[in-house]
């Protein structure tokens, strides 16, 4: 296994690890469950412990796929390294607030839920950051999701209509010089 193929199998785990805290603290939430809210907060924890391998793995992936592909498209990688970075900050402090409620929410003592609604708001942008996060990777080597899909230029003829068209022009100008 490559530096590429690991950062693609570990980089889902921040978005899915993400969605599974904010259904536990939603739950946690309605139905005023300590556990629920702390088994999130574990969840969160173990979710920003597997973002560091996912972020650092990322240089060896660039490394991996910069100048060796004709169809990875090296603009959208530097913009999936500059947010995967405030992504991986924004995990990495929430992260460190559930470690923090764990210590500070100790049996006896419940988290309430003012601060698992916090947590819910955070782990909310945190998701958000890194669904956006993990589109921008998606971009660079899967054409078919980008805004510019199929155009070749501002006229919004695709590769294969481009093509095609010159070819029919160069057709009528080998007949106009006969």
């Amino acid at each position: 296994m490559n530096a590429a193929h690991f950062h693609l199998i570990i980089n889902h785990f921040p978005v899915i690890g993400t969605i599974i805290t904010m259904f536990l603290l939603f739950i946690g939430i309605l139905k005023k469950s300590d556990d629920v809210k702390k088994a999130a907060m574990l969840v969160l924890i173990l979710t920003a412990v597997v973002t560091i391998p996912v972020y650092v793995s990322g240089d060896g992936a660039q490394e991996m796929i910069e100048g060796n592909y004709d169809d990875v498209d090296e603009q959208y990688i530097d913009q999936h390294e500059d947010f995967a970075l405030y992504s991986f900050i924004a995990m990495d402090i929430v992260g460190a607030l559930a470690i923090l409620s764990m210590f500070l929410y100790r049996k006896p003592k419940e988290i309430s839920n003012s601060f698992a609604v916090l947590m819910f708001a955070l782990v909310l942008a945190v998701n958000g950051m890194m669904a956006y996060t993990a589109n921008l990777g998606g971009k660079i080597h899967h054409p078919e999701i980008r805004s510019d899909a199929g155009q070749n230029d501002s006229s919004g003829e695709s590769d294969d209509q481009g093509k095609e068209n010159e070819g029919k022009k160069e057709k009528e100008d080998d007949k106009d010089e006969h």
